[in-house]
């Protein structure tokens, strides 16, 4: 009868050591994918320059660019003359809609030729819906003219 009785708690430990590797391993595939469920913000941007607007004509300069942005990043985009924007997003959660937000919340500064920053897009918030164009306009000494125009995906 002793015999008997060990094998009986021998495998009793053994089908617990295999359900406590089973759990972990399902744990662990839950964590990697909640992980890689979170959604990436795609900005496509267009930094826009246009110089000698009061003149009848003017010479435009162009930079595009399509960044994937994650929470607390930011992104610069610059051209060759000088002028930049640096870029941040978030999503922001709507009170009135269920599930994951339509809403993004777009933070930063544009700067000049010089590097001044000429337009701070954080108060007030810039939010705009996935899909949605906003466009900023800065004008210096009615000559000049800097255009950032925004446009946030869902990647």
């Amino acid at each position: 009868m002793p015999i008997i009785k060990v094998v009986i708690e021998a495998g009793g430990i053994l089908s617990y050591n295999f359900c406590m590797r089973k759990i972990s391993f399902i744990f662990l595939a839950v964590l990697a994918f909640s992980l890689e469920a979170e959604a990436k913000i795609g900005l496509n941007v267009s930094l826009v320059y246009k110089k000698g607007i009061g003149k009848g004509f003017f010479l435009s300069t162009e930079q595009h660019s399509i960044e994937q942005v994650d929470e607390r990043e930011q992104v610069m985009i610059s051209m060759k003359n000088g002028i930049k924007a640096e870029l941040s997003a978030y999503y922001v959660q709507s009170v009135h809609e269920y599930g994951p937000s339509g809403f993004v919340r777009v933070k930063g500064e544009v700067y000049n030729q010089s590097g001044k920053v000429v337009k701070t897009l954080n108060e007030p918030n810039l939010d705009i819906y996935l899909g949605e164009t906003k466009k900023i306009t800065h004008e210096e000494r009615n000559q000049e003219e800097i255009d950032l125009i925004i446009t946030p995906v869902s990647l």
